[in-house]
């Protein structure tokens, strides 16, 4: 299993795709795969939430960059500002 513990903040691409919902990538440790379907385990700072975009480094090295997992969305509209407020809190 490929371990990733850190963050990439240096200049060269990624080798290694980790494509992940929103509710994923809000989790600092998890067991996932990677899009070559290479086992991975995510072992990350508390309290960091994953972005598009985001490069982490695995322990062998390899530069894995974070894509966002296509996602259904829900669309709502209104003519009230403070209805629409309600309904998006809630």
């Amino acid at each position: 299993m490929l371990l990733i513990e850190h963050r990439y903040t240096g200049s060269d691409a990624a080798t290694e795709k980790l494509e992940l919902p929103f509710e994923t990538r809000c989790k600092t440790r998890l067991r996932t795969r990677l899009v070559s379907g290479e086992e991975a385990g995510l072992f990350l700072e508390r309290g960091s939430v994953l972005r598009q975009g985001d490069r982490l480094q695995a322990n062998d090295g390899r530069i894995v960059e974070v894509t966002a997992a296509p996602e259904a969305l829900m669309e709502g509209r209104s003519d009230d500002p403070l209805l629409l407020a309600k309904a998006a809190y809630h």
